[in-house]
């Protein structure tokens, strides 16, 4: 065994694991879905039915605005992976 083997991995990249479109039952669930200002970017904040809310960040490609109301059936959820780390979501608009 390789002394690299149990060390931790710096300077990896995220990989996309997988892209989907949001469920009709996840999409069901929300009242609004919401462009807004994060620490690192925009989010989308996504209102529940049920009350609460939710904040997924966006991912880099996507060209949008704070304010910017999205429309779910459109909208794609990508999910990260990167060695050492665990899974990230994103929206994609």
């Amino acid at each position: 065994m390789s002394i690299f083997s149990s060390l931790k991995i710096y300077a990896d990249k995220w990989q996309e694991k997988e892209c989907r479109n949001f469920t009709a039952e996840e999409i069901a669930e929300v009242e609004q879905a919401v462009v807004v200002e994060s620490n690192f970017g925009y989010s989308v904040c996504f209102t529940m039915k049920a009350g609460g809310q939710h904040y997924i960040p966006v991912d880099m490609q996507s060209e949008c605005g704070v304010g910017d109301v999205v429309d779910l059936t459109k909208a794609q959820v990508k999910t990260l992976t990167k060695r050492g780390e665990a899974d990230i979501l994103r929206v994609s608009l």
